[in-house]
């Protein structure tokens, strides 16, 4: 499923998951109001990158770059709690030896991103690399690249930067105080729950 699909739905279209209270939410919203609350955390990365930039067009190279990183490191963060779901005996040490593996994680997605980046600037032409077979995941950034379309990036950096900070806390702040949230960590309630924050983040950015 490409980036497009997964995270910006269809307006004509209802779902039930769409209707339905999204359990894992409410973690979500206890930080709200404070200074660690995903989206105020994913505003204030923005900022940091709009003023690491030196032009416009280097802000829309960083936006485009930190999407495609921060969706392929979402699916770690992802697999991670399912398997701390199927193992919650083990549930700390998962979490500490994922992070102990943050920096050749970090080093692979890095690797990853620069090969789907040359994916989309050569538009859609790639001589064969390691990503090949997952280009498609990013195909549809194409014709945003292509017309420069920066707040589309801007929104699309936000909503993501919003669902990574709040996997963060999930895991490592409400998995190991809060036994019950184990239970709820199947694919389903992680792809809602992933869904639920980017709405929330695209609605605050109309």
């Amino acid at each position: 499923m490409s980036m497009i699909e997964r995270f910006f739905k269809d307006s004509n279209k209802n779902t039930e998951s769409e209707s339905t209270p999204v359990s894992l939410a409410t973690y979500f919203h206890e930080l709200e109001g404070s200074p660690d609350f995903p989206y105020t955390l994913a505003l204030k990365a923005y900022d940091n990158l709009k003023a690491s930039a030196s032009s416009q067009e280097e802000l829309f190279y960083f936006l485009m770059e930190d999407c495609i990183f921060t969706s392929l490191y979402a699916t770690f963060y992802e697999e991670l709690l399912v398997t701390i779901k199927e193992n919650n005996d083990v549930a700390i040490p998962l979490i500490d030896r994922f992070a102990d593996d943050s920096e050749d994680r970090e080093r692979m997605i890095a690797e990853q991103t620069q090969h789907h980046l040359s994916f989309i600037e050569n538009k859609g032409l790639c001589p064969g690399c390691p990503c090949c077979d997952n280009h498609q995941d990013v195909a549809d950034l194409i014709q945003f690249w292509q017309k420069g379309d920066i707040d589309f990036f801007t929104n699309l950096y936000i909503g993501m930067q919003t669902i990574q900070f709040s996997m963060e806390n999930l895991i490592y702040d409400v998995v190991p105080s809060a036994n019950n949230v184990i239970e709820l960590l199947n694919h389903k309630n992680i792809l809602e729950f992933r869904q639920y924050i980017f709405d929330y983040a695209e609605e605050k950015g109309l």
